[in-house]
């Protein structure tokens, strides 16, 4: 209700005129640009990294994702003909959950803080590494006219320039020098921090306005099932079968993997003016769906499938 409650509170606002689709957009770019940054930031620095990682769980994860990314471009192409940018889109919507939001309290409230470490270990890998590939091709596409050295100076550069790449180093370089954000940097920071979900949401409301679900539901209802079905699915098999890695850490990992598409997939869309009408989409059928889907995952696990 809360998720929904304040998406419907943009749309509203937006659509009897006391909010404009340009204030929307203007609201989508703080959050992207400032917001999630300073919440990166605050968390990588202030987090209790683990000196070594344990790259079976990374591996058991991550190698399932970067099968569904490379196939959701093709989807992309192929089906949906799209270009490179609508493709790297279709990819992030297929792979990327809304993993802070909605997966750090329901993991919380279904394992407990000390069960959450393989959550943690995963979330700390989530946006560096799908927003890092995401980016570069984004800014390779943006970019793909020009020269070959020219166009990888570009891409240097933006990514260099990034909001979101730029929290999630400075965090680790926080933490591993021992410097976490203290007095009203902290403060600052967090306050930042707080407003993410709230104006996320609210500048995805107003979106709603403008895009709509008629005109991209085919291809949204395929990320849907990519996303909430397929990717789990692919995790479970490569956590049980092939890393064959605890009954708890598969049902973590499982359960990171069944999160709808989150919402920086709409926002990835607003900064580089692509794909929004199917980001858009995708983030609140995918939402609803997860709705239905989750509950079933946690009554498997109530009932001891993972064992």
């Amino acid at each position: 209700m809360p998720v929904f409650g304040i998406a419907l509170l943009g749309y509203i606002a937006t659509r009897t005129g006391h909010f404009t689709a340009q204030s929307g957009e203007g609201l989508a770019r703080f959050v992207f640009d400032f917001a999630i940054p300073a919440l990166l930031l605050r968390t990588f620095a202030n987090a209790d990294l683990p000196g070594d990682l344990p790259l079976d769980l990374i591996g058991a994860y991550y190698l399932p994702v970067a099968i569904l990314y490379l196939i959701a471009m093709f989807v992309g192409r192929r089906m949906f003909l799209r270009n490179i940018g609508g493709q790297v889109i279709t990819a992030f919507s297929f792979c990327y959950g809304n993993a802070v939001m909605l997966g750090l309290p329901l993991v919380l409230l279904t394992v407990g803080d000390e069960q959450a470490l393989p959550y943690f270990i995963l979330l700390s890998l989530h946006s560096l590494s799908i927003f890092t590939v995401t980016t570069v091709l984004l800014e390779t596409s943006r970019h793909r006219d020009a020269s070959l050295r020219k166009m990888i100076g570009k891409v240097l550069l933006g990514l260099l320039k990034h909001p979101l790449l730029l929290g999630i180093v400075g965090g680790i370089v926080l933490n591993r020098l021992h410097m976490p954000l203290t007095g009203a940097l902290d403060t600052a920071a967090a306050f930042l921090q707080n407003s993410v979900a709230a104006c996320s949401l609210f500048a995805l409301g107003s979106a709603m306005t403008k895009y709509g679900f008629v005109g991209q539901l085919k291809q949204s209802l395929v990320v849907v099932i990519a996303k909430n079905l397929v990717l789990p699915a692919m995790v479970y098999v490569s956590c049980h079968t092939i890393f064959a890695l605890s009954a708890q850490w598969t049902f973590i990992a499982v359960l990171m993997a069944s999160l709808p598409t989150g919402i920086n997939a709409y926002l990835f869309s607003e900064r580089y003016n692509t794909a929004q009408a199917l980001a858009t989409t995708s983030v609140f059928l995918s939402t609803s769906f997860s709705l239905l889907s989750i509950p079933v995952l946690l009554f498997f696990y109530q009932t001891g499938f993972f064992q």
